[in-house]
């Protein structure tokens, strides 16, 4: 009677293949959570740019309607005189391309530097 082989589940390659894709994957992840260096808050008033805050520094910036705070890389509106307080709900933002708008002041938040989303194609 022939004796039979061992029947092997994986192989070496079959192990180093699932490693390198695991790595891949981790490194994507870490890539789309983590903080985006030089990124900034734009502040705009009645549309034109009123101040550029850096995530990378707190902040606090005391508007005539609204207190705008930077914290721990993300930016929030902190209290708001208008009536729905919209702006105050939306929460902390730290993301290119995210904003924060205030309609009722005419005050509109947005999250500029690297990663920004430029065009769809």
């Amino acid at each position: 009677m022939k004796s039979l082989k061992p029947l092997r589940l994986f192989r070496i390659w079959d192990v180093v293949l699932v490693v390198l894709l695991l790595a891949l994957v981790a490194g994507a992840v870490y890539l789309a959570v983590s903080p985006k260096t030089g990124a900034n808050a734009e502040v705009y008033v009645d549309g034109e740019l009123y101040q550029t805050l850096p995530l990378n520094k707190d902040t606090v910036l005391d508007l005539d309607h609204l207190k705008i705070v930077v914290s721990g890389g993300t930016v929030r509106v902190e209290d708001a005189d208008c009536p729905d307080k919209v702006c105050e709900r939306c929460g902390a933002i730290s993301k290119a391309g995210q904003t924060i708008v205030c309609l009722p002041n005419r005050i509109v938040i947005k999250i500029s530097g690297k990663g920004e989303v430029e065009a769809i194609s």
